[in-house]
């Protein structure tokens, strides 16, 4: 597994939502204790989400991850 993305809560479930929706799996790091106590698992309480997905899949991640934060939120991976 991979780390392609971190960050809050709210950000990281948009992303997660879009990777899945392009069959991707992915493994949330932190989901939880984001809520309850975000500066206990990252410094600061800074983007304590991570995702991570498999090393297959690392390539079309980091096109779906880079175009939302280009804030292009309308993607299709050729070839999936």
């Amino acid at each position: 597994m991979v780390e392609v993305f971190s960050g809050s809560y709210f950000e990281a479930m948009n992303v997660r939502n879009l990777l899945e929706g392009n069959e991707i799996f992915v493994f949330t790091q932190n989901e939880y204790m984001s809520n309850i106590e975000p500066w206990v698992v990252a410094s600061g309480g800074l983007n304590p989400v991570k995702l991570q997905v498999d090393e297959l899949d690392l390539d079309a991640s980091n096109i779906i991850v880079e175009d939302y934060l280009n804030g292009n939120n309308n993607l299709e991976i050729e070839g999936k």
